[in-house]
């Protein structure tokens, strides 16, 4: 599976995660769901066009859960490992109540 290596400021600077699509050379959200909590934060999966290469990624991130509480974005101050991600369809199988 490729990946691709951001720095926290090359992310910053593209505006992942929170000003996307806002300005000119932001990424572009395609996707954001929250995937887990934590104690004291809200564990987020975003999936984002990046603008020089066209190409989909996808990072994890935490957004603490009060405007009191304080916590890093990244899990990484160094790297942030994206994954290449592309869109394909899912057939899903469900139970549902007979009748």
């Amino acid at each position: 599976m490729p990946t691709r290596t951001f720095t926290p400021d090359q992310l910053d600077e593209i505006g992942v995660p929170y000003e996307l699509g806002r300005f000119d050379g932001a990424a572009t959200e395609l996707h954001r769901e929250q995937t887990d909590t934590r104690r004291w934060a809200s564990i987020h999966e975003l999936i984002f066009r990046a603008p020089d290469d066209g190409k989909a990624y996808s990072v994890t991130y935490q957004r603490p859960l009060t405007e009191h509480q304080e916590c890093d974005i990244w899990f990484d101050d160094a790297e942030i490992t994206a994954t290449e991600m592309e869109q394909r369809e899912v057939t899903v199988t469900r139970w549902k109540p007979a009748g």
